[in-house]
């Protein structure tokens, strides 16, 4: 049992570090792989959106008359001026512009004094320039590293020349804001965030551990999805954005979860610990309960083998044992009262055929059966044989006829020799019928059951009568067989008959006369309350007394 316990134990311990693992594995999957891709997919669909719009805008203004005109005079240029201000403003990343003539001289921009030096002294600003003059299609994104200063520091930058009749009259310069960019990618659920081109070369990134000595990113983002950062893992998402080739990495802390599975595992293995040894203890102190209400159990039905019946278990134990040494003590009762039933029935049925055999060998009997079988010999020998036959099968069938059930048609065929036998005693007093269903006939009955009840008519109808009818009938109701033997006898009166059914109410009684007595008694021990005699009489017109007993088949078990 302690074996038990400790494997059901372990056996929770491991179900419980399993459901902890499955927990971690979801939270990882939610609160880290899933939590970070939908932040890279949100970071990749705002620069999207804003590098189109860029792209776009600075298209517009390369081919807006305005643009051209104010290029091509250098004057009026405070609509121009109001129209990149408004267009810069109205991103969600601010740009620094910058509108160059065809002499590459800034005619207009919003960058501070000491930035638009650092921005013309740029040769990386130049080179584009140059390429940009032959390609007046085409637009340069990408990144320029300027160290501006007043908050104006930019990398990502657009350029596109400005034609007017098939000529170069001027350049229209957008440089993304830092800072700008910085405000808006903080405020996202990844930890470390990190825009590039499409060479590697880092636009932005919100942590300058990755950004090498070049300026590149040192890690492949297509690599590893996890990075180990300043001795901190994080988990790595990254997306390339088609139109631009620029590439968005994001990364997220796994620092908490493994916090958590540190912490969770450690709890776990102290609860298991605390488990194993308490169900140690405790599990000596249950078996050894256990055990003394199994013991007292063993003992109990040792006690009952051994004959003694009138053992009770009084412990009182757990709820279960509890049940069953109730259920014990209730199965012993049971079995005393079957035994006092068992023993009342065969004294019964012993008085029954006590009182059988009396009135068989009963000395007027027999002299009146000799009697008439010697002037039967002379008058009628073939009647006498059939008397002789029917005095032996009386005596053999009341003696012994093995088991204490037998087919109707047995017990009926007994009833017929012995109330041919009291014909020959009483002649013309007695006259008889029977009349049973022959399908019934098969059933079985309770040996010597109907004959006391025969008996009784003829005892008590011919005492104050001279002459008596008796007819025994016998029919199938439901599930019960219903016999009825009835005379017309003198009956009983009202006070009588009270009285003769008291009698048989009574589970104690000890009549003197114990014939009708211990048929009703027998049926009811063997069969149950609602089976024995119902006695119906009439004082001066006979007395009819039914028999119910279960319809039980040949071959059934009683």
């Amino acid at each position: 049992m302690k074996r038990v316990f400790v494997r059901y134990i372990i056996a929770l311990i491991c179900l419980m570090f399993i459901v902890f693992l499955a927990f971690m594995l979801l939270n990882y999957r939610l609160f880290v792989v899933k939590a970070n891709t939908d932040c890279n997919q949100a970071v990749s669909a705002f620069v999207a959106g804003q590098w189109t719009g860029y792209q776009q805008g600075i298209k517009a203004f390369a081919e807006n008359e305005e643009v051209k005109k104010a290029l091509a005079a250098q004057a009026d240029l405070r609509e121009v001026n109001q129209q990149l201000y408004e267009f810069s403003l109205s991103q969600q990343l601010k740009a620094n512009f910058v509108l160059l003539n065809q002499d590459r001289e800034i005619i207009s921009t919003n960058l501070y004094k000491t930035n638009q030096l650092l921005f013309l002294a740029n040769r990386t600003v130049q080179e584009a320039l140059t390429r940009l003059a032959g390609a007046p299609d085409m637009t340069y994104s990408g990144v320029i590293h300027i160290p501006f200063d007043y908050g104006q520091k930019s990398d990502l930058t657009f350029i596109r020349a400005v034609q007017d009749g098939g000529r170069t009259v001027g350049y229209l310069v957008f440089s993304l804001q830092e800072d700008s960019l910085g405000v808006v990618m903080r405020n996202r659920e990844a930890d470390i965030i990190v825009i590039t081109d499409a060479f590697n070369n880092v636009i932005f990134s919100t942590n300058n551990l990755l950004i090498d000595s070049l300026g590149k990113y040192k890690d492949d983002p297509g690599e590893a999805s996890s990075l180990i950062i300043d001795e901190k893992p994080y988990h790595v998402a990254a997306n390339i954005l088609p139109e631009s080739n620029m590439r968005i990495i994001t990364l997220l802390s796994v620092v908490q979860q493994q916090q958590i599975i540190q912490f969770g595992g450690m709890f776990l293995l102290g609860i298991s610990c605390f488990l194993l040894l308490l169900i140690r203890f405790l599990a000596d102190k249950i078996t050894a309960r256990h055990l003394s209400s199994i013991d007292e159990l063993l003992y109990a039905v040792n006690e009952c083998r051994q004959g003694n019946i009138d053992y009770r278990i009084k412990s009182q134990s757990f709820s279960e044992f509890q049940m069953l040494y109730d259920n014990f003590n209730s199965m012993m009762l049971k079995v005393q009262q079957l035994l006092q039933s068992n023993n009342e029935m065969a004294e019964r049925k012993r008085l029954m055929e006590v009182k059988q055999l009396e009135g068989q060998f009963n000395p007027h009997f027999a002299f009146n059966v000799m009697e008439a079988l010697r002037y039967e010999i002379l008058i009628n020998p073939e009647q006498a044989a059939r008397m002789v036959v029917a005095f032996a099968n009386l005596m053999r069938y009341g003696i012994n006829y093995g088991s204490t059930h037998v087919s109707l048609q047995t017990d009926i065929s007994y009833v017929q020799d012995y109330l041919s036998l009291q014909k020959m005693r009483y002649n013309q007093r007695l006259e008889y019928s029977i009349d049973i269903e022959q399908a019934i006939l098969p059933y079985k009955v309770p040996k010597l059951l109907i004959q006391p009840i025969v008996e009784n008519s003829i005892i008590h109808g011919l005492e104050n009568s001279k002459k008596i009818t008796i007819r025994i009938t016998g029919r199938r109701q439901a599930k019960q067989l219903v016999l009825c033997v009835e005379d017309d006898g003198p009956g009983l009166d009202a006070a009588r008959l009270a009285a003769l059914q008291a009698v048989l109410e009574d589970e104690n009684a000890m009549p003197k006369r114990i014939g009708l007595y211990n048929v009703h008694r027998v049926a009811q021990l063997l069969y149950g309350q609602e089976y024995g005699l119902t006695i119906e009489s009439v004082s001066g017109e006979g007395m009819r007394v039914l028999l119910k007993v279960p319809v039980i088949l040949e071959d059934d078990d009683v």
